[in-house]
């Protein structure tokens, strides 16, 4: 039998389809082949993996974590959205050892696409950062620590700007130039750098970074600092395109080798096309959204080989990256419903030509269950995983559980992560591979056509299979036939999967929390009665109270409620009362804070208290309870004229679960009643005297682990 020699020689690429069967010396002519984005379910049908992300063996020297200084670093390549950092590639200590210089590149520069930081901001350890406006927009003015409190004890000692492709002032992509806001060459933030000609940055996005000390604020070190580094390089086709090309970072394929329109050409037949479709979604809890299909937002490790990087951008977007023999160019699929089923290639005993093989995989080897791991941008790209499961009305007897598991590294978001998890959990249930030897007349079918296979033997009758591989040979008398390797093929395999997002990051193992106020009530000023709307459907009005007047229809405030009433020596109250609906609230420990401020300017020695009284009430099918938790006040007693008047405030835990409480295990809670009890002995007649409390606020807060 006569051989073809086929020799690849594109550079960067050669090496990686050596690995993988096609060499210099190949005794076939290869019309097809699938070199990367096979599906996980689909790559074990074939009996080959992905190479698996090990944890524990060390940081990769190319992805999105802070690395110091070292030679063997890499510099990894952002694609879309994406919270990361980079290598310390520089550093210098100026002003007396006092001030720390840095310079930490983020990702390569695309050959498209424009770089922004996003509204996550830049984030130094768990605090974000709080920057200035104008000239100081790249100072910062304070920080939000971990619990979301506003921190300013750093303010003006962190400086950084962030550039895109080099070091002179218009390359500035943080803070972005213009109203008021100053670009200047990056080497003015690196004392030994001395010129942009001589630092040039050239093609790299970076940050320079400078940080006075301060031993007494805990600044003393570079922490590891997160960007939300945004490239608008995001849609498929684009981005393949990109990496293919390119000789810096990627593959450096020349386009003359590439079908570009099977990536970016108009259609959902494209990859690009396909990908840029909406789908729809539910965002949490309710509101109905939609967004594209696929999208690749994650950053590709210069680190690894461009074959796997490849591999897992043609993942990412459910699509097959082939070479096709008949075009001599690389082109893409995407993996979705073959649109003209009714004119497939029939393949049967007219033209297949040897035995046919099948192979099946064993029951307690079939996959059931399968279990994503991605990066979240609901939870900053923390990890975040997606589960799926065959019902079990749907599995074979005696089917045992068997979950699929593996990450994706360029998703960073549910829906597209439940959308490529379904179609491949579907697809290993239809893992059929069927393999023979065609006639010449095969040599019109492509990898990734759909054709119909007819056989008795195994009681085919136009049973679909997607051809995965096409090895044409040619025969010694000169014939052509073709070996033909395919995967069985259904449309339920790309279902539609009802996708709903999950709760927002602050809510991330963390129980449901009430959060009461601050609620400011407001005093009488020039003998009118306040009334204050507050945000928010669940406070509605709230109405206050000097003399037990009545406010509003039906609203009466009571004369003494309950023991939170202080009497003795009282001459006038500010009494406030609140229902809070805490229904869907975690059941436990809570703290109940009060505070007020007595106004005026009094002119003799007075007395002068704050209570508070909390009753929480439960309730299942038949019946309710209530508790009532008082105090937590104080009184002060003959405080002198001389004195400002003083802030009042109060404290106490407050339980909510219906257990310790005495109540039965099923009950929930319902309601929180707050009354809140000012009182002072000055007269209310005399002139400059207080009429009333200046603020009354109150908060109710979760006691979670590590809190208190």
């Amino acid at each position: 039998m006569a051989s073809a020699v086929v020799k690849f020689v594109f550079a960067g690429i050669k090496s990686w389809l050596v690995n993988a069967g096609v060499g210099a010396t190949v005794s076939a002519v290869i019309a097809g082949v699938v070199t990367g984005g096979l599906a996980i379910g689909t790559a074990r049908a074939f009996g080959s993996m992905l190479k698996p992300d090990i944890p524990g063996v060390g940081p990769n020297q190319g992805t999105r974590i802070q690395l110091a200084p070292d030679t063997g670093n890499k510099i990894q390549v952002c694609y879309g959205n994406v919270l990361t950092s980079g290598p310390v590639c520089d550093a210098n200590i100026s002003n007396e050892n006092k001030r720390m210089h840095f310079f930490i590149v983020l990702s390569e520069e695309t050959d498209t696409g424009t770089f922004t930081i996003g509204s996550q901001g830049i984030r130094f350890g768990d605090k974000k950062l709080i920057f200035g406006s104008g000239a100081t927009a790249h100072q910062i003015t304070g920080v939000y620590d971990a619990n979301g409190t506003t921190v300013n004890n750093w303010s003006g000692k962190i400086r950084v700007r962030v550039y895109a492709g080099g070091t002179s002032s218009g390359n500035q992509i943080f803070p972005v130039p213009g109203g008021g806001v100053t670009a200047v060459a990056a080497t003015t933030m690196m004392p030994h750098w001395t010129t942009t000609t001589d630092y040039k940055g050239t093609d790299l996005v970076f940050a320079m970074v400078e940080l006075d000390y301060d031993a007494e604020e805990g600044l003393t070190n570079m922490d590891a600092m997160t960007f939300d580094l945004r490239n608008s390089l995001r849609s498929p086709g684009n981005v393949i395109l990109d990496y293919m090309q390119n000789t810096r970072y990627g593959a450096g394929i020349s386009s003359d080798l590439i079908d570009s329109d099977s990536f970016i050409g108009s259609g959902n037949t494209s990859v690009g096309g396909y990908a840029d479709e909406s789908v729809s979604f539910t965002q949490y809890p309710s509101t109905g959204s939609s967004r594209p299909r696929y999208e690749i937002n994650g950053v590709l490790s210069t680190f690894d080989d461009v074959k796997t990087n490849l591999d897992k951008l043609m993942m990412s977007c459910g699509s097959f990256l082939l070479f096709d023999g008949k075009q001599g160019k690389y082109k893409g699929l995407p993996n979705k419903i073959y649109p003209d089923q009714t004119n497939c290639f029939i393949a049967n005993d007219d033209n297949i030509i040897s035995k046919i093989q099948i192979q099946n995989t064993d029951l307690y080897q079939m996959y059931n269950q399968i279990e994503v791991e991605y990066f979240d941008e609901e939870r900053r790209d923390q990890k975040n995983t997606v589960f799926i499961e065959i019902p079990s009305a749907d599995r074979n007897t005696g089917e045992p559980d068997n979950k699929l598991s593996y990450s994706m590294d360029m998703v960073n978001n549910k829906v597209q992560t439940s959308t490529l998890a379904n179609i491949d959990l579907n697809q290993t249930r239809l893992d059929t591979v069927i393999q023979f030897t065609g006639d010449h007349s095969f040599l019109q079918v492509d990898v990734g056509d759909v054709i119909k296979v007819t056989n008795s033997t195994y009681g085919f009758t136009d049973k679909l299979f997607r051809v995965m591989r096409i090895k044409e040979k040619e025969n010694d008398d000169s014939t052509l036939n073709c070996d033909i390797i395919g995967l069985e093929y259904a449309d339920t395999v790309y279902g539609e999967l009802a996708v709903t997002t999950d709760a927002p990051f602050a809510n991330i193992s963390i129980p449901t929390i009430p959060i009461i106020g601050p609620i400011v009530i407001p005093g009488v000023l020039n003998g009118d009665y306040a009334n204050l709307t507050l945000d928010g459907p669940t406070f509605g009005n709230v109405l206050v109270n000097q003399h037990m007047k009545t406010f509003g229809p039906g609203v009466q405030l009571a004369d003494t409620p309950g023991s939170a009433n202080v009497s003795s020596g009282t001459t006038f109250q500010d009494i406030v009362t609140e229902s809070y609906d805490i229904t869907d609230s975690d059941p436990g420990d809570y703290e109940f804070k009060s505070i007020a401020t007595l106004g005026g300017a009094p002119t003799t020695a007075y007395d002068v208290g704050f209570s508070q009284n909390v009753e929480i009430t439960w309730a299942n099918a038949t019946s309710t309870a209530t508790t009532t938790y008082v105090g937590g006040g104080v009184e002060f007693t003959n405080i002198p004229a001389t004195n400002n008047p003083p802030q009042l405030s109060g404290a106490r835990k407050i339980n909510t679960d219906p257990v310790a409480n005495g109540h039965p295990a099923d009950m929930k809670p319902q309601t929180a009643n707050i009354t809140l009890v000012g009182y002072t002995d000055i007269t209310e007649s005399l002139p400059n005297f207080p009429r009333s409390f200046g603020g009354m606020n109150y908060e109710m807060l979760r006691v979670t682990k590590g809190e208190k």
